[in-house]
């Protein structure tokens, strides 16, 4: 029997692969596992799987790991963040990604799989309902948001957080909503 840290490290070693098309169809199905690939880094390098998509100019799977929560500030041995990487290895685009991504997160990853981070992209947002219970991180505590409770998100699928803990759109100094 498997415990889930051995199914992490062989979807690292799939990432390392190259194999980013197996291992996005396994994370669509496997939520739980997506979760923990989203907060691993490997001790001997300290390279995450955002290095590793960076690293294969992999848009997707940068973009799947941001919504989960990936460290984009992670540092490896040579203290390479992921943009630092995709740049290296000339994917200039997934730069572009990960640096705005870097720019827009509000609030420190939490180290907690399970609690997903925010944003403050209010002119990105996309309606959704919660098909779950979901907590994200914000201002260093965490935001509940109930089962089939409508909230929104950005482009890179982070929750919109906005003044106090709210996830409904915030409004401007007029009143009006700010996905105007």
């Amino acid at each position: 029997m498997k415990n889930i840290q051995d199914y992490v490290a062989q979807a690292y070693e799939d990432a390392k692969a190259g194999r980013w098309a197996e291992l996005l169809d396994v994370w669509a199905t496997s939520p739980i596992l997506l979760a923990r690939c989203s907060r691993y880094s490997k001790p001997s390098s300290s390279w995450t799987f955002l290095h590793q998509a960076a690293h294969f100019g992999n848009e997707p799977g940068c973009k799947v790991l941001i919504g989960k929560g990936a460290n984009l500030e992670a540092r490896d041995k040579k203290s390479r963040t992921p943009a630092d990487v995709a740049k290296q290895q000339g994917h200039l685009e997934v730069e572009r990604l990960l640096r705005a991504a870097e720019v827009d997160r509000l609030w420190e990853p939490s180290s907690d799989p399970d609690v997903l981070p925010s944003s403050s992209r209010w002119r990105e947002a996309t309606a959704t309902l919660a098909s779950t219970d979901i907590y994200v991180a914000y201002g260093g505590a965490t935001v509940r948001i109930p089962m089939g409770t409508p909230h929104f998100i950005d482009s890179l699928s982070r929750i919109l957080v906005g003044w106090h803990g709210t996830f409904n759109p915030p409004r401007g100094m007029d009143g009006e909503s700010m996905l105007s």
